[in-house]
């Protein structure tokens, strides 16, 4: 695949006509409060998909009869247009994505929740979670932890799983994976081991040599796979509901990538 600096330049230029806009429209309609900002956000996140050549493809509904943590597998900084194109939901991220350029900027001013991975914290930061729940916010939370390859889910963290435990909360809440399968190349060739690297972000990759990457490609196919919910009245144990997760994520992750693997392909992370 040949580096295209030019469009690079040009997606770059359009993402910050993009960016600039509507953040003067956001801004102005911070008095309306955050159901007035949140087309906003969509709007931001399809436009962005559509800029990067992201073609979606989307099985599923989010529930919204009560507030819901929806979980992910996690691949890419990708993965937040991808997800914020059609989640009502906030963000959880990990703190260090506070000080990233731009997007860390962005991230604070659409109100992401940032959280530390210590034993230290984890109440404290799943007491807050829950007090956000309760009063109707729903979240979308990379339990992984970090990103991967999108080949396969790595196991989920499962301390703020808690929040779904009995007793942590009075009113119901619901947990729903959400597959994410980078699966094909806009020239339709699959994601494998051999180019996974030109959309996934892991590793040691380093964030702006990626992106600029990403920007000069033609772009990709992602297939989206919003799954059953679990109701917080039926979650016994955290730790259990980390790993009946991580079998759906992994599952459906198998399946979505089975419609495009060369026939003789090996799937990785298919389930039994």
């Amino acid at each position: 695949m040949r580096p295209a600096p030019l469009r690079a330049a040009a997606r770059l230029a359009g993402f910050a006509f993009l960016t600039g806009g509507l953040l003067l429209v956001w801004l102005a309609a911070r008095p309306l409060g955050a159901m007035a900002r949140r087309p906003l956000r969509r709007l931001w996140c399809r436009a962005v998909c559509g800029l990067l050549g992201i073609r979606l493809v989307v099985e599923g509904t989010p529930f919204r009869a009560c507030p819901t943590l929806f979980v992910p597998n996690h691949v890419s900084y990708l993965d937040i247009p991808v997800l914020g194109a059609m989640l009502d939901a906030t963000f959880v991220a990990k703190a260090e994505v506070a000080r990233w350029p731009l997007l860390g900027f962005l991230a604070r001013l659409t109100g992401t929740m940032f959280v530390r991975r210590h034993w230290r914290e984890a109440k404290r930061q799943r007491d807050a979670l829950a007090a956000r729940m309760a009063s109707g916010e729903s979240f979308v939370l990379f339990a992984e932890g970090t990103s991967s390859d999108g080949l396969d889910v790595l196991p989920l963290k499962s301390s703020l799983f808690s929040v779904a435990e009995p007793g942590v909360l009075e009113r119901p809440i619901a947990v729903q994976p959400v597959v994410l399968a980078w699966r094909r190349l806009s020239c339709g060739t699959p994601i494998d081991a051999t180019n996974a690297e030109l959309y996934a972000w892991w590793g040691e990759a380093t964030l702006l040599p990626h992106l600029w990457r990403v920007l000069q490609l033609d772009g990709v196919e992602v297939a989206v796979r919003i799954d059953v919910p679990r109701l917080s009245w039926s979650v016994t144990s955290r730790k259990l509901l980390a790993a009946e997760l991580r079998a759906q994520l992994r599952r459906g992750l198998a399946e979505a990538r089975a419609e495009v693997v060369v026939p003789g392909t090996p799937v990785v992370g298919a389930v039994a």
